[in-house]
């Protein structure tokens, strides 16, 4: 297993953590998403897919898989970005599980970002 597909999956998993947090914490209602969770459920469909498909890809060092990797570590960049900058709640997000899943996040998207651009060039 390559390194970048090592922190391609921990990247994801802490997305996926940090998406099941965003629904406890009724993120759609912070980020005035229409729809409530039905819709926030449904936007994760294609979203989940994608990082399933990308991490088969990132495993073969293809040329989309690295793109899909570059694109997963951005998305590890936004909840930090998100909760912890442009839409800080001091009420959300804000737990010692929450901090930890964040800002491991951020390392590992810029880890991926990294590696990812690193192999596309």
């Amino acid at each position: 297993m390559n390194l970048v597909t090592i922190f391609y999956i921990l990247n994801a998993m802490l997305l996926l953590l940090h998406e099941i947090e965003s629904a406890y914490e009724k993120e759609w209602e912070i980020l005035k998403i229409p729809g409530r969770i039905t819709f926030f459920l449904i936007l994760h469909i294609p979203i989940i897919l994608i990082l399933f498909y990308g991490l088969l890809e990132i495993e073969k060092l293809s040329p989309l898989g690295l793109w899909l990797g570059v694109i997963t570590g951005i998305g590890g960049v936004i909840p930090f970005l998100v909760h912890k900058i442009f839409v800080k709640r001091n009420e959300r997000f804000n737990s010692p599980i929450s901090n930890i899943i964040i800002y491991l996040n951020i390392i590992t998207g810029i880890v991926t970002i990294v590696l990812s651009a690193r192999l596309l060039t």
